[in-house]
């Protein structure tokens, strides 16, 4: 591989990070116009526990609905991702948890993995195409302002009740 392929490798790499790390900031703190640009106009998004999300319109419908600060503060953490890049698609699996506020302080309310499908766009950003997340453990206590994560088969299999 050329400087030329390993400098693009590395600014692709930037980017893709750029938008998983976007998500995050835009959900977290009501940004919905820099959320809605992390996502192509056909991209899927499958919240455990909540509606299957395709397209831009039923994106703002899902953001619109969630919570945001200042009226609730919580974290959208991304880590550990593992990019493998082919062309103008790339997959990223990453490990995530969210952060809340509840009445003992901050805590994880859950944990996971994303399974993430990106592709350049033809202004040459890269935009989540399709993600899957993966809760592999969940809070039940709701935190300070929220509900509890609606139910499904999915978040009953992740729930982890507090000690008694």
């Amino acid at each position: 591989m050329g400087i030329e392929e390993r400098l693009q490798r590395l600014e692709d790499e930037q980017s893709i990070l750029e938008t998983l790390y976007a998500y995050g900031h835009g959900l977290d703190y009501g940004q919905e116009d820099a959320w809605i640009d992390c996502w192509t106009e056909d991209a899927v998004l499958d919240w455990p526990g909540r509606a299957f999300m395709r397209g831009h319109a039923e994106l703002r419908a899902g953001f619109r609905a969630h919570s945001h600060a200042p009226a609730m503060y919580h974290k959208h953490v991304v880590m550990a991702p593992l990019i493998s890049i082919a062309g103008d698609t790339a997959t990223v699996r990453s490990m995530f948890a969210r952060l809340d506020r509840y009445p003992d302080g901050p805590g994880i309310r859950a944990f996971g993995r994303y399974r993430d499908t990106l592709v350049r766009c033809t202004d040459g950003r890269w935009r989540l195409k399709e993600r899957l997340p993966d809760i592999e453990a969940v809070r039940a206590q709701a935190p300070l302002g929220g509900e509890p994560f609606p139910d499904s088969p999915a978040m009953r299999q992740a729930l982890v009740s507090p000690a008694r």
